[in-house]
């Protein structure tokens, strides 16, 4: 049974796993013939990956990764072959039901040199169903690839959602996650990205909403191990009702990193005095030189912009409103893909009409 303090999970145990029997990928699209894509249980034997290498107790620790790799019930797998690139985003859209209420999933993507892609990943319910999702995504980014990896968690009220994310990127490569948290009753999630060579890349955006009783732990962390690598963390959010979130984002200079840059921020509005945010930026290093810098603003909104707004003749929920759209909007504004910005405005729209 696990028990998590900050998000008041005491005594969990995982549920019973069935088959996930909806389709959530489309194996019939047209990709390059560099670009290999297929269900994780059709192609797990032939990914060339050190299995040996992975330690279940990264990401959100041992119980929850040895769970996917012992039942996982779906997921994707992506290799790309040397310079081959992906011009259409490629889709996982994972719908919860009655039929099928737990998605706990394994992707692998292996991005060879010189490749790029872009892949999205959506969680979401149908109907008043009591979801469950726990995942594990690998990313193996080798020199010069580019891998954009956008995932969208708008899951019900009734359902806990867990998730675990870790890349390796070699010399020149560049991993970027968009990630979008709008859902859930409990909602865990951890990103690592190793920057292991020169030059290598690791970027994260991020947006979170919390309503009702909603309770958020996120962990976000850059691990630059390579010289003149880069990082950047950008996280934004809105709290309202008693929902509670924890946000951790780490900057780790390991020793041979010198020249690294990496940066983080986070930006909160707490729209109601019953929510409760925790912010804990770290900032570790075993190397003298490199660049660090790390900030976390939480607060009301801005009572001029709000005066402004409504002297423009808004009412103050639709200002409110306004303004909350405008500080998510330059992190929704990064998703290349139209119909998923629509998507994710509606959804925050829904939240406040809901309020």
């Amino acid at each position: 049974m696990i028990t998590w303090k900050r998000i008041n999970l005491k005594n969990y145990t995982f549920p019973l796993v069935d088959e996930y029997k909806k389709e959530y990928i489309n194996l019939e699209e047209g990709l390059p013939p560099g670009a290999r894509l297929d269900k994780t249980c059709n192609a797990i034997n032939s990914i060339k990956i050190n299995w040996s290498s992975i330690r279940e107790d990264k990401g959100l620790g041992k119980d929850f990764i040895s769970y996917v790799n012992e039942s996982y019930n779906s997921g994707i797998s992506l290799y790309l072959e040397k310079n081959t690139v992906v011009d259409k985003p490629i889709m996982a859209d994972f719908i919860m039901e009655k039929e099928n209420p737990a998605v706990v999933d394994k992707n692998i993507i292996v991005a060879q040199p010189g490749s790029q892609a872009v892949i999205v990943f959506q969680y979401s319910t149908d109907g008043e169903v009591e979801a469950f999702h726990n995942g594990f995504t690998e990313i193996y980014a080798k020199e010069n690839s580019s891998l954009t990896i956008i995932k969208i968690q708008r899951m019900n009220s009734l359902s806990h959602n867990f998730d675990t994310n870790v890349a390796y990127v070699k010399g020149g490569g560049r991993v970027n996650w968009i990630t979008v948290e709008l859902g859930s009753q409990i909602s865990g999630t951890n990103y690592t990205t190793y920057l292991d060579e020169e030059s290598s890349q690791g970027y994260l955006s991020s947006i979170y909403m919390g309503d009702g009783e909603r309770k958020m732990d996120m962990s976000y962390s850059m691990i630059h191990r390579g010289r003149r690598s880069i990082s950047h963390i950008e996280a934004r959010g809105a709290l309202m009702d008693n929902s509670r979130k924890v946000f951790r984002g780490n900057l780790d200079f390991r020793r041979g990193a010198k020249h690294a840059k990496g940066s983080e921020e986070e930006y909160v509005l707490l729209l109601d005095p019953t929510v409760k945010a925790d912010s804990i930026p770290g900032l570790l290093c075993e190397e003298d030189d490199v660049e660090g810098e790390h900030a976390a603003s939480a607060g009301q909104i801005n009572e001029n912009q709000l005066f402004y707004l409504m002297s423009r003749g808004l009412r103050e929920k639709e200002a409110e409103k306004l303004i909350i759209e405008g500080s998510l909007m330059p992190i929704v504004d990064k998703i290349p893909i139209e119909s998923l910005r629509q998507i994710i405005n509606g959804e925050i729209r829904r939240r406040f009409a809901d309020a």
